[in-house]
């Protein structure tokens, strides 16, 4: 069988640190293209990941023949009319999450795929992880008994400067909701099911109305705090909180993860920096 011919729109640093790796590593998959809108940042990727075709306009990706999927990794933004282009090109999508800034553009975004027929996911890499799939595997073969409570906690300690375009709601949709306490939702969902009912509250405690570089901009109005409840379909109950602002939870990046579910005859754990 040929292998998946895939191009990357947008070359930042998530594709260079985890898609094309992965993609390198399978043999039924084949990186022949790669888009962003930096020109300079292309051309070093192109001698970094040894592709022939470049090009700044994500429309000539999705036109082209010799494409058969397409990851998009671009703001959150562009992720809503990419996504659309690729389906009606016939292209497959992965798509990073969040898929779009709201519900309206998820929806859309999926019926385009299911009219296009084509495959379209998104970057829920946690689903992955060994540790998670061994939580997995304990928990759908009986072992921890019924699922009882489910709790999840990510905290970060990141400084309070300018986040670019991911502190303002019109291209981010979210703060640490869309970025970091999505990711748990999705994997809680995928251990015990779909949620039947949900309550939550977001905050914003850092202004980030500075640069890096020490250049005023515009305030952040994206959260940097979010706290979730929720009954899942199968009784069981769920609790997630998330943070980018948690002082003394560094840890040389690996911040603090923590996934606990508590069944009638046991409980187990997921903690990141442990993912193996």
């Amino acid at each position: 069988m040929s292998p998946v011919r895939i191009a990357i729109i947008g070359a930042g640093a998530v594709s260079d640190y985890h898609h094309v790796p992965g993609i390198q590593l399978d043999p039924r998959a084949e990186l022949v293209a790669a888009c962003d809108a930096d020109d300079d940042l292309l051309r070093r990727r192109q001698n970094e990941w040894q592709i022939d075709n470049i090009t700044t306009d994500y429309q000539s990706i999705c036109d082209d023949p010799g494409v058969d999927a397409v990851i998009l990794a671009t703001p959150n933004f562009t992720h809503h009319p990419m996504a659309l282009a690729a389906a009606r090109a016939g292209k497959h999508v992965m798509c990073e999450k969040p898929l779009g800034l709201n519900a309206p553009q998820v929806r859309e975004m999926y019926h385009a795929a299911r009219d296009a027929q084509i495959t379209h996911m998104t970057a829920f890499t946690y689903r992955f992880a060994p540790a998670m799939r061994y939580l997995r595997h304990l928990l759908k073969s009986g072992d921890l008994g019924d699922p009882r409570h489910f709790r999840s906690q990510r905290f970060l300690d990141l400084p309070e400067t300018s986040w670019a375009w991911r502190q303002y709601k019109d291209r981010a949709g979210a703060g640490d909701l869309f970025d970091m306490t999505i990711h748990r939702i999705d994997f809680a969902i995928d251990l015990l099911g779909p949620i039947h009912r949900l309550c939550g509250a977001v905050a914003r405690f850092a202004d980030r109305d500075v640069t890096a570089d020490g250049k005023p901009c515009p305030p952040s109005d994206v959260d940097d705090w979010s706290s979730l409840i929720a009954e899942f379909e199968n009784g069981c109950m769920g609790v997630w909180e998330g943070t980018t602002l948690a002082k003394g939870y560094h840890r040389g990046g690996f911040g603090h993860e923590w996934a606990e579910i508590n069944g009638s005859e046991m409980s187990a754990v997921y903690r990141l920096h442990e993912p193996n």
